[in-house]
């Protein structure tokens, strides 16, 4: 009975979200600032200036096999610094890295930290436009994090998370009826770059999209309702 609700929910979002000759839904309404700004963070962080050219190679990268086992170990700041930009940054155009439908991003990218060079172990938020991190909650998250995913036994085995969010009311003065379809786009567009940027510098990245929604909102301290979680790419070595 469950599931056959669970498939009804799902089938019913679509048909109530598709796009029909002479039905387009109006596109008016206030939408929510393009950034989101913490006044009183615990710490900014500069990170390391990311590699805009060169690299090893985006077919390389594709090519490689992703289900190797993690192993533990420490990441270095530049390969989050990197990693980071890869999956929510700027390029030269001032476009961001990850596609985005209404050309208005509508994620957020947090990073929590296990283990990684010259950081304090806690929950970060990233802030695209200095390239910078701002630390939220202090502590080790291992066991919240841990908790929060399903079917993650050896949490220990990685360094730290990337956890995307969305925000819907941007999107909703342009395209209300489906903003949650492009949030979803967004984020798996973003999960993308972030897991080629690891494969490309030799890490392990494992991509998660089964999680306890509440238990995650809490960890990164968004109400799961303005703001929800969408995905989350572990990173190890």
């Amino acid at each position: 009975m469950s599931n056959s609700k669970e498939k009804s929910i799902g089938a019913s979002f679509h048909v109530q979200t598709k796009y029909r000759r002479g039905q387009l839904p109006s596109r008016s309404g206030k939408a929510a600032p393009a950034f989101k700004v913490y006044a009183n963070p615990l710490e900014v962080a500069s990170l390391p200036v990311p590699d805009l050219s060169g690299g090893k190679g985006f077919w390389s990268a594709l090519s490689k096999t992703r289900e190797h086992t993690p192993e533990g170990g420490r990441l270095r700041q530049k390969q989050v610094s990197q990693i980071l930009w890869s999956a929510a940054g700027f390029t030269y155009g001032k476009q961001r890295t990850h596609l985005s439908v209404l050309g208005v991003s509508a994620i957020e990218t947090y990073l929590i930290v296990r283990s990684v060079q010259d950081m304090f172990a806690g929950v970060y938020h990233y802030n695209p436009r200095d390239h910078t991190l701002e630390y939220l909650q202090r502590g080790d998250p291992s066991e919240a994090l841990g908790n929060a995913l399903f079917q993650v036994d050896d949490i220990d085995a990685h360094a730290a998370a990337l956890v995307f969010t969305g925000i819907p009311a941007r999107l909703e003065s342009g395209a209300k009826d489906r903003a949650y379809r492009y949030l979803y786009h967004e984020a798996g567009a973003a999960a993308q770059c972030a897991v080629i940027s690891a494969v490309s510098l030799g890490l392990v990245a494992t991509f998660r999209a089964d999680y306890y929604d509440d238990e995650l909102a809490r960890l990164l301290q968004v109400d799961g309702v303005s703001e929800v979680p969408l995905c989350v790419v572990l990173l190890s070595r």
